[in-house]
């Protein structure tokens, strides 16, 4: 079997560095992995790693003043799996996400939350399909207990903490975000010692209980680069349009769906968005979505979001995601978290191809 799914689950437990020494030896050979895909795609991309490395050891000085925690895991992810600390922050400080500076973006993500009155059991569901670059980093389904009684669980990079894909906590938060990236909205690269690179999706779920918690806490987070972002718990959801300054708030007031792709749909925000002729991926799988949820509206299950997010339609501009030429993104996770039965399911790789279906009334 290949790597890729003999190592797509880790449950750790207690303390921050104990959590990172268990997933290390849990994980090591899809850390490994990863690790070894960075390095090809910064040679491949001609990334500059002098650049980069002083890039990750400013940037680490702020994860270890602010993100503690988290720092103390990486060092127990390093101990765990014997590759040294100084590599684990390599995957950890995602410079090579950074347009104009290092690489070029090739990460195409699509995200939904759809609740009552559009579901037919009136439950809240928020999926993402992660979509990156090539090589892609290995994926990994986490359950983490700490001291305290907090579980969460998360999809990530092996070996990752810093840039979760989706997750949700023992409170029915759930949080997932898809990236954004324009000329209009230049990265902050001088905020490099002082700034989480995008919203740590790990930081709201051991910080908030509630959306509207996560909704606060975002209006303060220092950050480089913006982001889109959904927040929902059982009672309400958001979503948000992030730059690394400001952030437009929109309230689910009762339709009961939320969603996003790679562009700013508000007023407020769309002004930032790069030609949509340059970037018709984000705009096709957006409408995409919308369609998709007209037809099947107030009848929503779990396997139309996965039917939604398996859709190969307006193809190389899908939501699925698969090489075509130049076009490298590919989805490397599809996860749902059901917020009121607190579970979390993912597929470790495209959707079409890892939760296969038929039904008797298709051709």
């Amino acid at each position: 079997m290949n790597s890729q799914y003999e190592h797509s689950f880790c449950e750790v437990s207690g303390t921050p560095f104990e959590q990172g020494v268990q997933m290390g030896r849990e994980l090591k050979e899809s850390i490994q992995s990863n690790l070894t895909r960075v390095y090809e795609k910064m040679e491949r991309e001609h990334v500059d790693e002098k650049a980069y490395r002083e890039f990750v050891n400013k940037n680490i000085r702020f994860f270890e003043k602010n993100r503690h925690d988290m720092y103390e895991e990486l060092q127990g992810i390093a101990e765990g799996s014997g590759i040294p600390f100084e590599e684990i922050l390599m995957l950890n400080i995602p410079a090579y996400f950074l347009a104009d500076k290092f690489t070029c973006i090739t990460q195409e993500c699509s995200m939904l939350c759809v609740r009552a009155p559009a579901t037919a059991d009136g439950c809240t569901y928020v999926i993402k399909n992660r979509d990156m670059g090539s090589p892609a980093m290995e994926q990994a389904l986490i359950k983490r207990t700490y001291p305290d009684g907090l579980q969460i669980l998360e999809v990530s990079g092996a070996g990752t903490v810093t840039f979760p894909a989706v997750g949700m906590n023992s409170y029915g938060l759930a949080v997932t975000t898809t990236g954004f990236w324009s000329e209009k909205d230049p990265t902050r690269v001088d905020r490099v010692e002082e700034a989480d690179i995008f919203l740590n999706v790990r930081v709201l779920l051991t910080s908030c209980k509630t959306a509207a918690e996560a909704v606060e806490f975002c209006r303060t987070a220092p950050r480089m680069n913006g982001l889109n972002v959904i927040v929902a718990d059982p009672k309400e959801a958001y979503v948000l349009e992030m730059t690394a300054d400001d952030m437009y708030v929109e309230k689910d007031e009762g339709r009961g769906v939320l969603y996003r792709t790679n562009h700013m749909v508000s007023d407020q925000m769309k002004g930032l968005n790069p030609p949509e002729e340059e970037y018709p991926s984000t705009h096709k799988r957006y409408q995409r979505i919308g369609e998709m949820i007209e037809k099947r509206y107030g009848k929503l299950r779990f396997q139309d979001l996965y039917r939604i997010m398996s859709d190969h339609k307006y193809e190389p501009n899908c939501i699925c995601r698969h090489p075509h030429g130049d076009v490298l993104a590919t989805t490397v996770s599809c996860t749902v978290c059901t917020l009121e039965d607190f579970e979390l399911w993912t597929t470790i790789g495209n959707p079409c191809m890892n939760l296969r279906h038929a039904g008797l009334n298709e051709e």
